[in-house]
């Protein structure tokens, strides 16, 4: 399915002629409605242009009897610009994504939403809105919030979405460090934070800012348009922000002087993926999470290789023998009482025989204890507090954390842990899981992504051909439950699987002859 742009024409380069850029080099069908045939410039607005209620209304007329997966909306002009978008929009599908791009004024300070306007945004059009993205200006005007520190910022997008807005994205490119509270840094001056609500989660989005490109024009546009772009491609809402957000970061990374400014450059990746590692946001949950630094051991190895995850010991001393290096044990359900004999006698063993040991959940007793690592999932993050993090931090232990998504990988980047564990790759009975298998094609993307900065884990249905084929993507290491646990010869399985991986298995067998 294509997608609808709604908005402006730009003569130096910014509204739809972004958002068409945007749609091709996302590679998303576009079609376009003109709201506006502005004269402007980086200095000023000359002439708003606006074109009339009738002639926007036979634009849209002209397509009505088209089905379209997302609508961005850019460039209103005034209250019967959004009258006939209205009317044009109760006769979509209530499957359509639409994203509010709300231009009230242009860079250069121009008005570009009359107040009526604004009015006609605020109680008309909002309840159709599936994403609105204001920059901190615009959430001012809109909620007549002070936005001077975090608070200020949440509550401001709080009032949109009680006026109607399914979720808001506040853009924090504009930011500027000496004009909040002191002490509240929504963007110190290296750094441009985005604060995205809606009424099942909200994240900041914390991403680099690029020196010397100050004033590039479109940046707003582009981003609502790769949104509705990566929501046309069945992208979650979440994981379309995180990654357009990326992609922006990446085309002003690489923006072109031409004509006295900085414009957008959407050239096309060097590598799988839509943009480098140094352009993808660090994600938190809170506000107050933006000013810590953890620092977690690093693994001895990018290859973590047959990592089995485990539910008792004695599995734990069926497989090491064979050679297994990585492993982690999960007992789930229990009382730390419970378990902690289990796990004290797990560490030890591990240690025995100089074996990498995740203990999953039981953060406590693993540092209690002196464990070699601990896995958490994304639940876990949520329950622990940044002095947790930072106590396992400090206590030399590597740690591990789940991901299945843009955005967890996105968070879990932010925290730096030793390493990420990717999933579900393939259908799984393990647990049940909300997320969409990912398969090898998304095992590949996510190899070129982080390249060498962490040790990447799959795990998800994972088999012995999937391991194989799992192998040619140049990830180190595959997790698996009930492929080796549930084997007719365990002993076989694991030694077929560790061949897959022959350098980990040469490595592990050296370091036991060592040891022994």
């Amino acid at each position: 399915m294509s997608i609808l742009l709604i908005g402006g024409t730009d003569p130096s380069g910014a509204g739809l002629q972004t958002d068409w850029q945007v749609s091709h080099y996302l590679q998303v069908q576009a079609n376009t409605v003109v709201t506006a045939v502005t004269s402007q410039n980086a200095n000023a607005v000359f002439d708003q242009g606006i074109v009339s209620y009738q002639q926007l209304k036979s634009q849209l007329d002209a397509l009505q009897s088209l089905s379209f997966s997302a609508i961005k909306i850019g460039m209103l002009g005034n209250e019967q610009t959004i009258k006939a978008i209205i009317e044009f929009l109760k006769k979509q599908s209530s499957e359509t994504a639409v994203i509010l791009d709300p231009v009230l004024a242009s860079s250069s300070g121009g008005e570009l939403l009359s107040s009526q306007g604004i009015q006609a945004l605020l109680k008309d059009l909002l309840p159709f809105v599936t994403l609105i993205t204001p920059n901190i200006d615009e959430l001012v005007l809109l909620t007549e919030t002070t936005c001077q520190n975090y608070p200020d910022i949440e509550t401001g997008a709080q009032k949109l979405l009680d006026l109607g807005a399914d979720a808001v994205l506040v853009k924090g490119g504009h930011f500027k460090a000496n004009e909040l509270s002191e002490g509240i840094n929504v963007c110190p001056n290296k750094n441009s934070t985005d604060f995205f609500l809606s009424a099942k989660e909200q994240f900041y989005l914390q991403g680099e800012r690029w020196k010397n490109r100050n004033n590039v024009r479109g940046t707003g546009c582009a981003l609502a348009s790769s949104i509705a772009c990566l929501l046309s491609q069945s992208y979650a809402l979440n994981d379309a922000v995180v990654v357009s957000k990326a992609l922006i970061s990446a085309a002003i990374h690489k923006a072109v002087f031409h004509f006295g400014q900085y414009k957008l450059s959407f050239s096309p990746p060097k590598n799988k993926n839509l943009f480098p590692l140094k352009d993808l946001p660090k994600v938190y949950k809170k506000s107050d999470q933006l000013h810590y630094q953890y620092h977690f051991k690093r693994c001895d190895t990018l290859s973590l290789g047959i990592y089995p995850v485990v539910d008792s010991v004695q599995w734990l001393k069926k497989l090491i023998p064979l050679g297994i290096s990585t492993l982690q044990l999960r007992i789930k359900d229990k009382q730390q009482q419970a378990v902690e004999s289990d796990i004290i006698d797990a560490i030890n063993y591990a240690k025995q025989y100089k074996v990498r040991l995740f203990i999953n959940d039981y953060w406590q007793l693993a540092l209690k204890h002196k464990a070699y690592g601990i896995h958490l999932g994304q639940e876990d993050l949520d329950r622990l507090s940044n002095a947790d993090l930072n106590a396992i931090a400090k206590a030399g232990c590597h740690l591990g954390i789940s991901t299945h998504s843009y955005t967890e990988v996105a968070r879990a980047h932010a925290i730096k842990p030793s390493y990420l564990a990717l999933g579900p790759i393939f259908a799984t009975t393990s647990k049940v899981m909300p997320w969409i298998p990912q398969g090898v094609k998304a095992v590949e993307n996510w190899v070129d992504l982080f390249g060498n900065h962490y040790p990447l884990v799959a795990i998800g249905g994972i088999n012995l051909e999937r391991a194989k084929a799992l192998q040619q993507t140049g990830i180190g290491s595959v997790a698996m439950i009930s492929e080796i646990t549930q084997a007719e010869n365990y002993t076989q399985t694991t030694q077929a699987l560790m061949d897959i991986f022959k350098k980990e298995k040469t490595e592990r067998f050296n370091n036991l002859l060592d040891l022994a």
